[in-house]
């Protein structure tokens, strides 16, 4: 697992998610233009077996991480919010694992 490779990847889902929803707000139609990498992430974070549950809760962290970003620091917060959410996914691949 490469640690810096995830991070960036989550950073990337939420920047595109953050901009897609401002364009939507706006009126445009982004729906072709939606990063979706949410498998190769969790992947990539360690996750073998990913049953749809697993895809729900990652994507409702990136909802409710989304709606609290601004373009006030916009990188300084994807670079913070994107280690918080790798370590939620680590957390949520040792208590999978545990099981």
């Amino acid at each position: 697992m490469n640690k810096k490779l995830v991070i960036h990847l989550i950073s990337e889902e939420l920047r595109n998610k953050f901009q897609m929803n401002t364009l939507r707000s706006l009126g445009f139609d982004c729906t072709s233009y939606t990063l979706i990498i949410s498998e190769q992430i969790l992947t990539f974070a360690g996750f073998i077996e990913k049953p749809d549950s697993l895809y729900q809760w990652y994507s409702q962290i990136i909802d409710n991480t989304v709606k609290g970003i601004t373009f006030l620091n916009l990188d300084e917060m994807l670079d913070k919010w994107s280690v918080n959410i790798y370590i939620e996914l680590l957390e949520a691949r040792l208590i999978a694992l545990a099981i």
